[in-house]
């Protein structure tokens, strides 16, 4: 990500369509700095080359997706309104999007790769209706190293997540494998790349979703949100960090859990045995690290959400199905008092709770999935009509979750080019009037399952937060070993 502002085009960027209901949600969070942009990485293993040679090369690819991608190339006009609308600069610079790091080749590297991550999550997007809001940063081993093993680069792509959402990232680093892995790459790049006419954007999920809403569901929304409090029943306790608070400074931290490439397909096998998934077993092991870390006073429910792609239920759009682009909806998952005080039972049998609970949350998600896109709450955004007035609403206010679990899946990376990918880490940028905390999950063939944990410095305990990635990897490692999550 590169943040420094520099002197931009005096042409004005032409108007295209205005943002969505889902894309202004996120161009009004960036306005107000509360959610700044999604960040997915992949290692890209290289034939031994130049520095020179290997930056030409990613700028080449790089310069190859945004002409094909209409939402590398437009800004965002007005975010701070609500009545924001994508716009098309005449030209890109490839070198105001791109910068490069170098880490020290030791045992810390991964944790410099995470960090890189959480900078890119602290940072603001500059001049947004002129430059458009999205960037790499390639990071490599430190070339003095001179060890063979280290022949690879980390390129870490943030965006604004108004542009798109975590599944167009995974496209973008498929992508750009496939066109660095080209034959003729030793032309020189071009940096500067212009356009002739604006580009052909995709529509907003709005438009391609056929949302209907049940009376239930809408009377359940309008009672929740017009009824006296003195008749309505509280809403269950759970656990959600600190209170929301704009003011705290935005301090983004990652941890990152690498599950072993050995260790993944018995995971997978043994979740497809328990009529489970690898989200909701994930889902499940944070229900038990969490509820037996945290006190029962302190912790009395969980609440959680999955993110769904929702692709498969767009209507024929005028552009490639595998535009960049948003298209999402949600699954929300409750563990209350009973089931909680069960795992935190000196003899609960917590294999048995934890597949339960893994079968419970697939279940939710399946539910979900079976009834979109009726009743869907990204439907609601629609009658939100004062964006700031809806955040500073929320000042104070207790979260609506505990935590989010968001798994991109596995990249798909054809064979047989001089690149490849050996793994990939997501992480999701820190939800100032969210939840506190959010585990994102992506994987690569042959090669490890990756979980990133995410939260705001001091939101939540940083003990905390190491303790559940000690327990992720520990539960991951142990079911592999001995066929059970507890020794």
């Amino acid at each position: 990500m590169v943040v420094e502002s520099t002197a931009r085009t005096l042409i004005s960027p032409q108007a295209i369509r205005p943002l969505g209901k889902l894309e202004t949600y996120s161009a009004s969070r960036h306005a107000l700095g509360i959610y700044r942009c999604v960040t997915v990485s992949a290692r890209y293993v290289n034939p031994p080359s130049p520095p020179s040679a290997a930056d030409a090369a990613i700028f080449r690819a790089l310069g190859q997706l945004v002409l094909r991608h209409p939402m590398l190339r437009v800004g965002i006009r007005g975010e701070d309104t609500n009545t924001p609308e994508f716009v098309s600069v005449p030209s890109l610079d490839l070198q105001d999007h791109v910068t490069f790091r170098s880490l020290p080749a030791d045992e810390h590297y991964e944790t410099g790769v995470s960090d890189v991550h959480a900078w890119c999550h602290d940072q603001l997007w500059p001049d947004v209706e002129t430059r458009p809001p999205w960037g790499v940063v390639v990071v490599r081993p430190d070339a003095n190293a001179g060890n063979p093993e280290f022949n690879f680069e980390d390129i870490v792509f943030s965006f604004h997540h108004s542009l798109m959402d975590g599944t167009s990232a995974k496209h973008f680093h498929e992508q750009l494998l496939t066109a660095l892995n080209q034959p003729n790459q030793d032309q020189q790049p071009t940096h500067v790349l212009k356009f002739s006419s604006p580009p052909l954007l995709p529509a907003p999920q709005e438009a391609l979703l056929n949302y209907t809403t049940s009376a239930f569901f809408m009377g359940r929304v309008l009672w929740g949100e017009l009824a006296p409090s003195f008749l309505k029943p509280a809403k269950p306790a759970i656990w959600e960090g600190k209170p929301i608070d704009f003011a705290r400074p935005h301090a983004a931290r990652v941890l990152a859990v690498d599950i072993p490439a050995a260790v993944v397909p018995s995971l997978l096998a043994v979740t497809r045995k328990h009529s489970a998934s690898i989200t909701a077993l994930l889902h499940a092991l944070c229900l038990a690290s969490l509820s037996r870390r945290l006190p029962a006073q302190d912790a009395p429910g969980f609440k959680a959400s999955t993110p769904i792609n929702a692709r498969a239920y767009l209507a024929d759009d005028a552009v490639d199905k595998d535009t960049f682009r948003i298209a999402i909806s949600v699954a929300t998952h409750e563990f209350l008092s009973a089931p909680l005080a069960a795992l935190r039972a000196p003899d609960a049998d917590l294999d048995a709770l934890i597949w339960r609970h893994a079968a419970a949350s697939k279940s939710d998600f399946n539910a979900r999935l079976a009834t979109l896109p009726a009743d869907d709450p990204i439907s609601l955004l629609s009658y939100v009509t004062d964006w700031k007035t809806f955040w500073a609403k929320k000042q104070g206010q207790s979260r609506d979750y505990s935590w989010e679990v968001s798994n991109l899946g596995t990249l798909s990376t054809p064979e047989g080019g001089p690149r490849s990918i050996a793994r990939a880490l997501f992480t999701n940028g820190i939800m100032v009037a969210g939840g506190p905390m959010s585990v994102s999950v992506v994987s690569v063939p042959e090669g490890p399952l990756t979980a990133s944990i995410t939260w705001n410095e001091d939101v939540v305990p940083e003990e905390l937060m190491k303790g559940l990635a000690e327990d992720l990897s520990a539960y991951t490692t142990r079911m592999h070993e001995t066929g059970k999550f507890t020794a």
